[in-house]
């Protein structure tokens, strides 16, 4: 039986960004549309919170600027994806709505 891969390797993103996504202080939040990533390493984290929508097993979209603007996933799509603990119960809501 093979495994899919972890969805890090799923993800076009860059070191730095890995890097940002591992040390950054994000809280989560798992809501209806996917996970709410906010950044707490700013003085009023909300004004960086951002909604990550889940397909699939993997963060494929994110309201952020970066990954409306860039190529590769923003470090919010990449936080989520590294944090197993926040991912799969997202990945399970996704498809009790799928089920619905």
């Amino acid at each position: 039986m093979a495994t899919e891969p972890h969805p890090l390797e799923r993800l076009d993103t860059t070191e730095r960004t890995l890097q940002r996504a591992q040390y950054e202080a994000f809280e989560f939040e798992l809501v209806e549309r996917g996970v709410l990533v906010r950044n707490a390493s700013y003085e009023d984290p909300s004004d960086h919170e951002y909604l990550v929508t889940i397909d699939n097993g993997l963060p494929k979209r994110c309201e952020c600027p970066a990954d409306q603007h860039h190529s590769g996933a923003c470090k919010h799509r990449v936080a989520v994806a590294i944090r197993s603990d926040v991912l799969e119960p997202a990945c399970d809501a996704q498809h009790v709505r799928d089920l619905s």
